[in-house]
Parts: structure tokens; sequence; C-alpha cells
């Protein structure tokens, strides 16, 4: 039974694993990388692995890590199922629809430009550096077909595949739907292996998705390993936190920018700003929801309420909407967000959460050398994003191609992150006692994946280990 580490290996993106029991073939997740123009050049390159010999692929959660190239699987001749849950299946389309639609008008954008010999684009990210443009990795049409693909499963229900395969589905607790997966897998010696994939695992106590599940005994453990040098800020102070900010914005009548995710982080800040002003701790300040795919993606956050946990459920049962108050909009045309650079004093929450891209990038370039300006970080930042580079320290950065100033108060709220700290990931990786024959770290900076693959091995006294990119393991 073969491994292969063909994504989110040393590195936070392009989550990718490829199962080969000999007598099946699969994948945990096909994500696309994420990240600097290097990083992302690498979504074009060649699968290790044949697509049309893939039975089945097994996604994990909605992300575009996660699931960003499941429609190149299906045009390369992938014929088998894609296994998710309902939250998932409807979540990853909204995701890969939108990339599609972005791909389609920046090849658009960059091909009528008039052209120079040598010509390969301006990332407009960046001081004038050139990088090769590419046609669209898939188009709508794509993403359309590929959906056909799906089948939907609930949590916790052991499902055979006969040829030596079976699984389950447990909830991750990161976003809504997502899932960590357990296979029972007959090897070549006929016996059965135990091999779970934690996917991206959610922090405990978070507001609208219930806390992950812990699985008890495996013989191999593929873990998330993000946050595994840290822990977040206590949830209670980073609310404590945020609040301060967005009084002291108000007293100001100043812009708070939140690069967010489209996929849960929009919809549990949301949530909290909701409770700010029902509870009146906050009032007469304008929060506007500039995203069309958060917008999209509220929509299927209410069509699962079964989803939630327990406290969001008690306000749905109390007839309270936590995604809709007085004084929260969602704007829905480019000229709806353009005319917000005219507005001073409100809350605007815009994609993308890395600032790669999205409406986000147009209201920092208008507020970015703002003294008075807040931007709240809520979210990962990959090495090589716009956003990594302000929540460092740079003084000055690249947007749309112009130097500018970052004169604004810039704030990181670790607490609101939907991925798991280290106390969390030990805490998940102590419910296998010592059953593992090995623990692999994934989905981590490698330092971070290093140092946490140290810490689990010595405190559990497991074999563990950080493996690296298209690497193939056999699991005996």
């Amino acid at each position: 039974m073969k491994l292969q580490f063909c994504g989110a290996a040393k590195g936070v993106t392009g989550s990718c694993f490829y199962v080969d029991t000999g007598e099946l073939k699969f994948l945990v997740d096909c994500g696309a990388f994420q990240g600097g123009r290097d990083l992302e050049m690498m979504n074009y390159d060649p699968f290790p692995f044949n697509p049309a010999d893939l039975n089945y692929i097994f996604l994990t959660h909605g992300h575009f890590d996660h699931c960003g190239r499941l429609p190149m699987l299906v045009k390369q001749g992938f014929k088998g199922r894609i296994i998710a849950t309902q939250p998932t299946r409807d979540i990853a389309k909204i995701v890969l629809l939108d990339a599609a639609g972005l791909q389609e008008e920046e090849y658009r954008r960059w091909s009528t430009k008039p052209k120079q010999k040598g010509y390969r684009g301006s990332d407009p990210a960046s001081e004038g550096a050139l990088y090769e443009v590419r046609e669209p990795m898939y188009t709508v049409e794509d993403v359309e077909e590929m959906s056909s693909f799906f089948d939907v499963y609930p949590y916790g229900d052991s499902v055979d595949f006969r040829n030596g395969l079976e699984f389950r589905m447990r909830d991750a607790g990161h976003i809504l739907g997502s899932s960590m997966f357990e296979f029972w897998i007959k090897n070549g010696s006929g016996r059965i292996r135990k091999v779970v994939f934690s996917g991206d695992l959610g922090q405990s106590g978070q507001r609208i998705v219930r806390d992950p599940d812990l699985v008890r005994e495996a013989d191999y453990v593929i873990v998330e390993s993000t946050y595994g040098d840290r822990s977040h800020r206590n949830k209670d102070d980073t609310l404590l936190e945020f609040l301060a900010i967005l009084k002291d914005a108000q007293e100001h009548e100043a812009n708070v920018l939140i690069p967010s995710f489209a996929i849960e982080r929009s919809q549990e800040i949301i949530y909290e700003l909701n409770l700010f002003f029902e509870n009146r701790l906050l009032s007469n300040m304008p929060v506007y929801l500039d995203s069309p795919m958060a917008s999209e993606t509220i929509k299927i956050f209410k069509q699962f309420p079964t989803f939630y946990d327990e406290d969001a459920q008690r306000l749905l049962e109390k007839g309270d909407d936590p995604f809709a108050f007085q004084g929260f909009h969602e704007t829905e045309s480019v000229d709806d967000s353009k005319r917000l650079v005219a507005k001073r004093g409100c809350i605007i929450i815009a994609g993308s959460g890395m600032c790669t891209g999205g409406r986000i990038v147009h209201h920092l370039e208008h507020n970015i050398e703002s003294s008075k300006t807040s931007i709240v970080f809520v979210g990962y930042q990959v090495e090589g994003t716009l956003g990594r580079k302000i929540v460092d320290g740079e003084p000055e950065v690249y947007i749309k191609g112009k130097r500018m100033q970052v004169r604004a108060k810039i704030h990181t709220l670790g607490g609101f992150s939907a991925h798991a700290d280290q106390n969390d990931l030990r805490y998940w990786l102590r419910g296998f006692g010592h059953t593992p024959r090995r623990v692999f770290m994934v989905h981590g900076e490698e330092s971070v994946a290093t140092k946490f693959a140290q810490l689990m091995h010595e405190e559990l006294q497991v074999d563990t280990y950080v493996p690296t990119m298209y690497e193939t393991v056999t699991l005996e």
C-alpha cells in the first residue's frame, strides 16, 4: 500500500494525497496551490498519477486549497466518484465557479493588452514583475461537469466499498461540512490497516460549527500542522480586542477593513457582529459584506442548520437570524463595491482572505495609507502573499502595481482562526494513545511541521515524520 504526498508537504496549500492499495487508487483532496507566483504556477504541473486510474476522491472540505484542482482531474479523464458531505459539495461548487470565472476574466484582460516582443504579463501585486500568462486551468463548464461526480454521505456512517476499502467521515470542526476520514484498508498480506486523514482540524469553541470529533486508534495518521508551533489567543480576549478596535474606529469615523475568507470566516465574523449589535455593545456602525461568494455561502449555511453547534442552533430556535441585523448590507455589483470608497466609519468585510485578489485589494488601495484605518486579519497568511507582507510589518507594499505606504493600524486576531492550534492538535492526537505506527505531519510550513513532529514524538512516544513534496511511502 503506497501513500504519495502530492501537496501540502512542508507547505500549507495544495492538499493532495494519493493512495494505491493495490486494488484501488484514490485521492484525499485535490487542492490548488496558493501564495507567490512560483507556488501558483505549480497548479499547471502534471499530476504524478493518471487521473483516469482513480476510483475515488475523498474531499475533506470546500476550501480552494483542498478542492481547487478537481475540475482538472475530470478534464484529464477522471471517471470515478467524489465523496463528501452535502455542505462540502455545495461550497466547493461555489468556490470553483468563482475561481473559473476569475481565471477566465484575468486571461481575457491580459490577452487583450497590447503585446511587446517577449511580453509575458505583469503581476499587479508587485513592482512590475513578469510572469507567464497561462490559459485558465478550467472553465465554468468544466466545474458544472465536475459537479455531477459527487456522492454525498453523512457523518458517522461506515461505508464498505468492497475491494478492501471501508471509510467513515467524522466532523473535523473546521468549516461547515468539513470532514476527517477514517479508512480501513486491506493490505497486500490481507491484514486490515486503519489510516486516518485529519483534513483541516478546527479549534474548539467556534460559534457555528461543532468541535472536532475525536478518533480512537489508527495504524497511520496524516495530520495537519498549520499552527503546530503556537497557541491561539483566548476567544473571549479576542472578542474584547475586536470590539475595542471597532469602537475606536467608530469614535474617529475611520474604516475597519477585514480581509476575510469567504467560507466560514466571513460567516463567523458576521455572527459575532450580530451579537455585538443585539447586545448593544456596538451601534450605528454600518457593516458591508463585499464578497458575492461569502453571500452565496450564507445561503448554504442557512440550508444546513443541522450542522451547527448548540449555540447557533439556540439562536435559530429563538427566531434570531445570525446572518442579518440592522445596519448589515451585502453588496452585489462591482459598482456597489466601488461606491464604498466614499464611506467613512464603517466595517468592510471583503475577500480574499490573504489579499491576493478580489475586492479587498481595491479597499486596501484606498485605505492603507490612512493612519486612521484599521486592518484586521482573522486568518492564516501564506508566505509570499500581500496579506503576509502586511502582517510581517513591511512599511511599503505594492497594490495594483503601485508602491504604497502602510500607515494603517494592523491587527492580527488569531482567536478567529478556523484551524486548531498546538494545544488542540495535541489533544486530538492524544486520542489515539500509542497505537499509531507512524504520524505524518502535513499542511504546515517546514519549520512548524518539524517542530510539531518532534514535540509529538517526545510526548506520545510514536514515530513522527514530515514528508517532502511528491515523496512516496509504504504503509505496511
